[in-house]
């Protein structure tokens, strides 16, 4: 009867634990926004192609070859477009926190590196997006 109590918890956790976890010879990439009054969506290119239209209190995760990628956050005309790079190494996870800044003429997606235990911390309340365009 224990067994049939632990089952579930112990499914879970499986699962949750290759959630986070990349294949060993791929990066993975977790790119999230929290939630904004009035946020809107931007595109997410990875190495120049674009995955996604990332709203808010929404993320993507996209496993990526080990090497320099280049992140970039895109609008419109009146959007300046940000550039984030990282260097990845196999079997990483890395963690990129998107924040809409505001100007008087123009707005920004600013992307961030952000530790691994604020991150966790800050997806609980942050939905998937389950499909990125593809590779």
């Amino acid at each position: 009867m224990k067994a049939l109590l632990f089952a579930p918890l112990w499914l879970l956790i499986s699962l949750n634990d290759g959630f986070w976890q990349p294949r060993s010879d791929q990066a993975r990439v977790i790119i999230y926004r929290q939630r904004e009054f009035g946020g809107n969506a931007y595109a997410i290119k990875i190495n120049d192609r674009e995955k996604t239209q990332l709203p808010t209190n929404r993320y993507i995760q996209v496993d990526v070859l080990p090497g320099r990628v280049k992140l970039e956050s895109v609008k419109d005309y009146f959007s300046d477009n940000q550039i984030l790079w990282l260097i990845a190494q196999p079997g990483q996870t890395y963690y990129v926190k998107a924040v809409e800044e505001i100007d008087f003429l123009s707005r920004t997606l600013l992307l961030a590196p952000i530790n691994e235990e604020q991150a966790q911390r800050e997806l609980r309340k942050v939905k998937r997006i389950e499909s990125p365009l593809s590779n």
